[in-house]
């Protein structure tokens, strides 16, 4: 009695769900048996079938070369084989669905197959079946292909051979049917193969009820054995739950005693700090991570409220990275720390599209500026222009009102493309991609600057990738892209006297990435470290007379062909400028 309360203790939805449960389940599987079980009947029928037609053909092939053969031995043969146990009938007609021979002598020249595309058929070698009901809506099952008692690889000079064999012997040949335009159907009785269905069936629902019965014992039986481990258990998967939260949450989090040792970690903390394994983390403790977070770490311990704070570290490899970090007091019931908890997000790439942002408003700035400069300074440059050549061709050439007004005109053109280069480099750059042969495009902007190289004892090489055809571009806006290039690595050439250095224009692929690579080196002055970072910024610049546009606007039409500007220098031992742009194949996926 004291067992049926305590089972009855188990509540009702517990019971009505494991039924819900295990019921479709249960049920799948006694209908997968079931079917596999037709399946497999079907399979063993077809097989059956597929047998019987190959040992009537290899029959009639063996008559056909054996003995004296005529249309009533192949009937003879045809009957002789229906009469085998559990077969219906077995007939053979030709294209036009005229039953030619039956194992039914009623059904000689009769009309079968009109449901059937026996033109597929015969153009197949591959045996189909069918169940269909006969007259007295018994299921029968049925095979057909196409009826080849000749083996397929005998050409006509071998079936020449067969009659001229039978014609040395006397024996007769004519049948009176086209082998080649016939197809053979087999007919068997479903009734047995049925019965045993029904048989496996009620087998297969019998077994699906007592298994049904024992999983549900087998689940109220767990079921009293883990009540009393529920609390438990439920720990262990909140500790689970916890664990697996920690390790895959995206920021990183490190947990500390209050001796500032290292007790937990995350893989994300691991990797934005570049910290070792895990098992040389307490040994290190406190000397693995940067100075700055120990010390914002330290402070906790006198302050005892939580502190936020962007810190500036570098990675692993050396590279700046900004960092949010959150550090929250640990402590117990009573108030005593036992160490502190440290959050850490990466604010990198939301401090660059910061940057980017004020980038673009700094742009659109010069925007506005530069259509009042453009509209008020342009109209006077003209009138200026104007009035400076007409002085130069009223005064003779070498004389100082001449010299002047040359310079003046010289000057005008100087501002004027200033005004254009502020008015280019504030407005987004349109670009109008179509096919451009690469390799002729730089040989072309070659020409226009060996003039200025040799001025200045520059020597041009060039490495060209003769494989390069053609790739989607602006010619116009990457021939002016080239062009301020190659003008720079001139310029920072031009005053080493004799011999004054090279410029190395290459251009190759990268199959791995599927990017065209565009190298431009020079052996020129070089560029500052700490000058880098800000050579694509507008006006910044380090010549004398530049305007710091060129380079910007350089930066860009690569960006507008969805590329990427890199640059590598030294003070003193040249700059290398790299072009990559999306390979043609690129393009035209996109």
């Amino acid at each position: 009695m004291k067992n049926i309360k305590f089972i009855t203790k188990i509540p009702p939805l517990i019971l009505i769900g494991t039924i819900i449960v295990l019921f479709p389940i249960f049920t799948y599987m006694t209908l997968d048996r079931i079917n596999r079980q037709k399946t497999q009947s079907i399979r063993l029928l077809f097989e059956k079938s597929t047998a019987l037609i190959k040992a009537f053909e290899a029959g009639t092939r063996t008559g056909m070369m054996n003995m004296g053969w005529s249309r009533t031995a192949l009937e003879n043969l045809l009957r002789e084989t229906a009469s085998l146990p559990d077969i219906t009938s077995l007939f053979i007609v030709n294209k036009e669905g005229q039953i030619l021979v039956h194992s039914i002598r009623e059904q000689t020249g009769k009309q079968y197959g009109q449901d059937l595309d026996l033109i597929n058929v015969l153009n197949s070698d591959r045996a189909i079946w069918r169940i269909k009901q006969d007259e007295t809506k018994n299921n029968i099952f049925q095979v057909y292909k196409k009826f080849s008692p000749i083996i397929q690889q005998t050409n006509e000079a071998a079936s020449k051979m067969m009659h001229m064999h039978q014609g040395m012997r006397g024996q007769s040949f004519d049948m009176g049917i086209d082998y080649k335009n016939t197809i053979i159907f087999v007919e068997l009785d479903m009734k047995v193969v049925e019965q045993a269905d029904q048989n496996d069936i009620q087998h297969s629902i019998m077994m699906a009820v007592i298994l049904l019965l024992i999983g549900l014992t087998g689940f109220v039986l767990v079921f009293i054995v883990q009540r009393y481990r529920t609390t438990r258990s439920s720990l262990s998967r909140i500790k689970i739950f916890s664990d697996n939260l920690v390790e895959n949450m995206p920021i990183g989090l490190v947990a500390m005693n209050k001796n500032d040792q290292i007790l937990s970690v995350n893989p994300a903390a691991k990797e934005l700090l570049n910290l070792p394994l895990a098992q040389d983390l307490k040994k290190i403790a406190g000397q693995v991570l940067p100075k700055k977070l120990i010390d914002l770490v330290q402070s906790i311990h006198s302050h005892n409220r939580l502190i936020e704070k962007e810190l500036s570290i570098k990675d692993g490899k050396g590279k700046p990275i900004i960092l949010d970090v959150v550090v929250s007091p640990l402590s117990d019931k009573d108030g005593a720390s036992l160490g502190a908890l440290v959050i850490l997000r990466d604010l990198t790439e939301l401090s660059l599209l910061k940057d980017e942002i004020e980038r673009n408003k700094r742009l659109a700035a010069i925007g506005r500026l530069a259509a009042g400069v453009a509209h008020e300074i342009r109209n006077p440059l003209s009138s200026l222009k104007g009035y400076a050549t007409f002085f130069k061709e009223i005064f003779d050439k070498g004389t100082q009102n001449f010299d002047i007004a040359d310079v003046m005109i010289k000057e005008v053109d100087r501002l004027n493309h200033v005004v254009s280069e502020l008015v280019e480099i504030a407005r987004p750059v349109q670009v109008s991609q179509k096919p451009v042969l690469i390799k002729e495009l730089i040989e072309d902007s070659i020409k226009i600057v060996e003039h200025d190289a040799k001025l200045h004892n520059i020597a041009i090489k060039k490495d060209l990738d003769e494989d390069i055809g053609s790739i989607y571009a602006d010619k116009e806006r990457l021939n002016q892209a080239l062009l301020n290039l190659y003008l720079n690595a001139i310029q920072s050439m031009e005053n080493s006297g004799e011999n004054s250095g090279s410029l190395h224009i290459q251009l190759f692929r990268d199959k791995s990435d599927h990017k065209i690579i565009i190298r431009i080196s020079d052996t020129g002055s070089g560029i500052k470290k700490e000058d880098l970072p800000n050579i694509f910024e507008p006006y910044f610049t380090t010549k004398l007379s530049g305007t710091g546009l060129g380079l910007a606007i350089v930066h860009n039409i690569v960006k507008a062909h969805k590329g990427k500007l890199k640059v590598k220098s030294e003070p003193g031992q040249g700059t290398i400028f790299t072009i990559i742009l999306p390979d043609k194949e690129m393009n035209e996926n996109e």
